[in-house]
């Protein structure tokens, strides 16, 4: 328990960049339903791919501040 609130700081730095990169590979990540392959219309998927990857890059976007605070509470709920 003493390591936890090092390992979830640093794992909400490492976050960071991992939401800009789902951010911007976003429109290409279908992970529970391939819903865009169904779409004919090439100005409807350019949307809907634009939208999918704002969502994914504020889901991933929150976890930096979750595990900073979560590092915070923890050190000082268990101080070493």
């Amino acid at each position: 328990m003493k390591n936890a609130p090092q390992v979830l700081f640093w794992l909400g730095l490492a976050s960071i960049p991992l939401s800009w990169l789902l951010w911007y590979i976003g429109p290409e990540i279908e992970l529970v339903r391939p819903v865009l392959n169904n779409i004919a219309d090439p100005a409807l998927k350019a949307v809907l791919q634009a939208a999918h990857a704002e969502r994914w890059g504020i889901f991933v976007g929150l976890w930096p501040v979750t595990l900073l605070v979560l590092s915070v509470v923890v050190e000082k709920r268990f101080p070493r």
